[in-house]
């Protein structure tokens, strides 16, 4: 092993230390992904719609995530983290193997770099689809009706609004408007009576029995 690293060049030594490197990252990228704990902002489609990360999660100020509805379709993204990171495995790989065949140099980094942006692009193509056929699957907002909610951003006079409910078994984060078209600020409580559209739910406030 000690022969074998002494005999490369500079340059190959280089390719396989960003190999390993590149490789752990990708690994590990793997592994929060499977765990749920995924953290790659890979695209934010639309100001207020579906904030996914890489894998459909949209959190609040206070912390908590949930299914969006409302948003853009998906977009394909070519550059993001997971993407670079691919793109770093494959070339450094490529590279590295490409020298040890006696391959010249410019021509091994030439050759890697057009495997490393066929990784960069098949990655990006797949959490592109991904997340397309996560919208399609996403939980109609016909089974909030008649749950209870907090209202998430403001429900202007004969507005739209956003309200956290439960749909289908998760907290979510759906646009809403309110049934009479009067106010309802947030932190208001209200209960989904009726379904819009697909996005959009008619909701209309719970009140208090303590406030007679």
């Amino acid at each position: 092993m000690e022969s074998w690293w002494l005999g490369l060049s500079l340059l190959n030594k280089a390719f396989v230390i960003s190999a390993l490197a590149f490789t752990v990252l990708f690994l590990w990228q793997i592994v929060i992904m499977i765990m749920g704990m995924d953290t790659d902002a890979h695209a934010h489609i639309g100001a207020e719609g579906v904030d996914h990360g890489d894998f459909g999660h949209a959190g609040d100020s206070g912390g908590e995530s949930g299914h969006e509805y409302g948003g853009e379709a998906a977009t394909f993204t070519f550059v993001s983290i997971r993407s670079i990171i691919a793109f770093g495995t494959l070339f450094s790989w490529a590279g590295a193997l490409y020298l040890a065949t006696g391959v010249s140099a410019i021509l091994a980094i030439l050759y890697s770099a057009a495997w490393g942006l066929v990784a960069m692009f098949a990655v990006s193509y797949v959490l592109y689809w991904l997340l397309s056929q996560q919208e399609r699957g996403n939980a109609s907002v016909w089974t909030a009706i008649g749950e209870e909610g907090t209202v998430y951003m403001d429900i202007p006079e004969g507005g739209t609004g956003k309200i956290r409910v439960m749909v289908s078994g998760a907290i979510s984060f759906v646009n809403a408007r309110s049934r009479d078209g009067g106010p309802l600020t947030s932190g208001a409580e209200v209960r989904v009576v009726g379904v819009v559209n697909d996005n959009t739910v008619e909701v209309e406030g719970i009140r208090n029995p303590e406030e007679g």
